[in-house]
């Protein structure tokens, strides 16, 4: 991950109770990443970004995040599978998808069901809808 994206971000993710307010960004388009970051930071969330799944897994902790958002389509690791891995770190972490493509359920069916429709969100997605979409999966 650039240090561009990594702007509000240590090294190693503080170790807190867990925190409604805080948000994990995973994307590999910086610009959308960048994009996602300060939408949500401008709203009061705290925000964690990363543009290589992998990093992610490196550094991830269960009980930090409010939600977690996840970009299908990413080289090395989808999302798909990424949310299969953190399911297993942290079974209780709240995911949600963004993607700009089409869907295809196949080896991921169980994925599907268990998120829901409310676990999807279609890039792109205007700024306040992102926001409201976001505090609604929180608040659940």
């Amino acid at each position: 991950m650039t240090s561009e994206v990594r702007k509000n971000m240590s090294s190693k993710i503080e170790q807190e109770n867990p925190s409604q307010d805080r948000i994990l960004v995973v994307d590999d388009e910086l610009d959308v990443n960048i994009s996602l970051h300060m939408v949500l930071e401008t709203n009061g969330f705290k925000v964690d970004s990363y543009s290589d799944p992998r990093e992610v897994l490196q550094n991830f902790r269960p009980g930090v995040y409010g939600l977690i958002i996840l970009d299908i389509k990413m080289p090395h690791l989808n999302g798909l599978a990424l949310y299969r891995e953190l399911k297993k770190i942290d079974h209780n972490a709240k995911i949600c998808f963004l993607t700009a493509g089409e869907m295809f359920y196949g080896d991921y069916s169980d994925i599907f069901n268990s998120v829901g429709a409310d676990g999807f969100m279609r890039k792109p997605i205007e700024n306040q809808k992102l926001v409201e979409r976001v505090r609604k999966i929180i608040s659940r």
